[in-house]
């Protein structure tokens, strides 16, 4: 490859590239020009008889067209091709499919030849790092010499040994420069010259003009340049090298996967009623590989698996998210629009890496998710609570309400609950405060566990139901069912949201109702959030004592005003004095859940609950508390430690043959 330098007017330069070219192809040797220069070059369609193709026609689907592709459009016929720019600059193109198309032209043609930009970007020196010369023709004029010496300075300096300057002097009809000038710079000394007076000037423009003329001064300089360069081509490697090289850029990755997704889609229209996703995967492979095959890449084999496998997730799966559903340590997924993913992992937000390729592949994830859980979600319902096949619970929101794109949270479902046991190693929860719940549920004390968003409610209360008797029956009642109890004599209920008709709605309060009439032992609602809390109360207060719940809220007192203000929303009409001298008579346990700034989720106290006769109506009574001592390298410090307060059930629980040891309480 030959770069020509911008140390004269670009039309001299394009007469220059012109007539290289043409005294290559004298030689029947295959080359190209590629005029970086200006855009719109058709100023030089006089010079470049064969026609110009553009850069930006090629760089919009280069990352989806092979060699004989790239080689078909560029010639057609002859062999005196030019491409140029049409209307942007050469660094507005990114660098990559610069470095790529030049390292495909130059294996693949015998000459390249490259005009280069009268600006000086970092474009143009890693052209001439690529180059095996770099021609620089200037005129018999002080400014032109001048400007050539700054020039080659600034080349040196750039691109140090990989700058090889090959001086060219036009010789005007005058001469008016500084041999001074010229001879201080060691590159200019043995500079190439050539006449290049007016009327030599207009004679290149004829059509009839040839540069076969072996008298002439100006064809047996570039002729010269041309030895110069040498025969050899110096491609910098293969052209599987070039491809690997070029297809690792990420932008480059994703307009081909882009490309190789368009024609997917049409292709797997034939399908569109399979639902089986393992049959979908095996289709997905059959076609990408057709279309792979058919664009004939010479793709790595690294590259051409990724393309499998993630367009498999796009098509059958989940796409961006797919990785995040299946890696255990990660807990929470939140999408943001379609290019702005965080996680979740070990308590911790991180912003991931992966996005999907638009909005609407985005809204294709949501509405298969949705789909699979017989929802539906639109402009005129655009907010769904729908749950995936593993038990994950997903909540979604679209347009309108959604300003800045489709949002999606989803919370995943932990195949392995964590046991008491893994929650007192994590530091979560201390061995006292769990015999103390362990003597609670055998007790049949009723239990609440309050917290605020993401603090472990559910997974300490599946924790705490593990110490419930295999000889009871159990009702669960949830929204989105993912307590797992392990013992076998339980009943699973799961609420239902209205359907598009509006109709078909089973509320939490209905089923909390209905499991009254189906003899539990205990009922374990999975989370408190409305006029069901009046319902579960009346059960814990007749009969069915040892039930538990959570709810939302960040201290013991928040957890009792909440509940208060749930029974309202019933509809009951009772004095709030009356409603929580009910919640103090109910409840006889709260367990209060915290996250702290490490990430790290522990029960930050345990107290009992007390009616009392007084004003208050009710007390609470500490029993087991985390001290917070700071955080010290990323990790919350801290102990767990007992008030003193020994609740009259502990005292008594030998009467129900429980024995305990008191020494948890000091």
């Amino acid at each position: 490859m030959l770069a020509i330098a911008p140390s004269c007017d670009c039309l001299k330069r394009a007469l220059i590239a012109n007539a290289l070219s043409s005294i290559s192809s004298n030689a029947k040797e295959e080359n190209i020009i590629v005029d970086f220069s200006v855009p719109a070059t058709e100023a030089f369609w006089s010079l470049y008889k064969s026609g110009i193709k553009y850069v930006e026609d090629i760089i919009g689907v280069l990352p989806g067209i092979n060699l004989k592709m790239l080689k078909s459009f560029l010639s057609p016929s002859g062999t005196n091709l030019v491409l140029g720019l049409k209307n942007k600059k050469l660094s507005e193109i990114p660098p990559a499919d610069i470095e790529y198309l030049l390292d495909m032209l130059d294996k693949n043609y015998k000459r390249v030849f490259v005009i280069l930009p009268d600006e000086n970007s970092g474009h143009s020196f890693e052209i001439i790092k690529k180059s095996q010369c770099v021609l620089m023709p200037f005129v018999s004029d002080a400014v032109s010499v001048q400007n050539a010496v700054m020039l080659a300075n600034l080349y040196s300096s750039e691109t140090a040994h990989d700058f090889r300057p090959l001086p060219l002097k036009l010789k005007l009809d005058y001469e008016f420069h500084s041999d001074k000038i010229l001879n201080s710079n060691e590159i200019f000394k043995n500079a190439l010259s050539a006449g290049f007076t007016a009327d030599f000037e207009r004679r290149i423009f004829s059509p009839q003009y040839s540069y076969r003329d072996k008298t002439s001064e100006f064809t047996l300089a570039l002729e010269k340049a041309l030895d110069y360069c040498g025969l050899a081509a110096q491609t910098g490697g293969s052209a599987d090298d070039i491809s690997k090289k070029y297809y690792a850029g990420e932008s480059v990755y994703r307009n081909l996967k882009n490309k190789v997704y368009g024609e997917l889609i049409e292709e797997m229209k034939l399908f569109a009623d399979e639902t089986d996703e393992k049959r979908l995967k095996e289709l997905v492979a059959e076609k990408v590989g057709a279309i792979l095959k058919k664009l004939d890449l010479n793709l790595p084999v690294a590259l051409s698996e990724r393309i499998f496998k993630e367009l498999s997730d796009d098509v059958a799966g989940l796409g961006a998210i797919e990785d995040f559903i299946k890696e255990p340590g990660i807990t929470e997924i939140m999408v943001n629009g379609y290019n702005n993913i965080y996680i979740e992992k070990s308590g911790r937000l991180f912003k991931s890496e992966a996005e999907f390729s638009d909005e609407k592949q985005l809204r294709t994830v949501i509405d298969r998710i949705v789909a699979q859980t017989g929802r539906h979600i639109d402009e005129a319902s655009p907010i769904v609570d729908a749950r995936l096949k593993d038990g994950s619970r997903v909540n979604a929101v679209i347009k309108p309400i959604a300003l800045n794109g489709s949002v999606l949270t989803i919370r995943k479902f932990l195949k392995n609950k964590l046991s008491v046991e893994s929650l007192i190693s994590s530091a979560s929860i201390s061995k006292e405060m769990s015999e103390f719940l362990k003597i609670a549920v055998l007790l049949k004390k009723n239990i609440i566990i309050s917290g605020g968003t993401g603090t472990g409610k559910t997974t300490l209360l599946n924790a705490v139901s593990s110490f419930i008797p295999e000889n009871e029956r159990l009702i669960t009642i949830e929204d989105s069912a993912e307590l797992q109890l392990r013992q076998k004599h339980v009943v699973r209920l799961e609420s239902r949201p209205k359907s598009t008709e509006g109709s078909g709605e089973i509320s939490i309060k209905r089923l909390v109702v209905n499991a009254l009439r189906m003899r539990p032992d205990r009922i374990i609602v999975g989370e408190c959030r409305s006029g069901e809390a009046f319902d579960m109360l009346q059960a814990m207060n007749t009969g069915h004592e040892g039930s538990m719940s959570t709810v939302h809220a960040n201290t013991e007192a928040d957890a009792v005003s909440r509940l208060a203000a749930m029974v309202l929303m019933s509809g009951i009409d009772f004095p709030e004095r009356s409603i929580i001298s009910q919640i103090a008579s109910a409840v006889h346990v709260i367990v209060q859940l915290t996250r702290y700034g490490d990430g790290t989720r522990k029960i930050s106290s345990i107290s009992c609950l007390n009616k009392t006769d007084d004003v208050k109506i009710f007390e609470i009574n500490p029993v087991f508390k985390f001290n917070p001592k700071g955080i010290e390298n990323g990790v919350q410090k801290g102990e767990f430690s007992a008030s003193g307060f020994v609740p009259d059930f502990i005292k008594n629980a030998s009467d129900s043959g429980i024995n305990v040891d008191m020494g948890i309480f000091k």
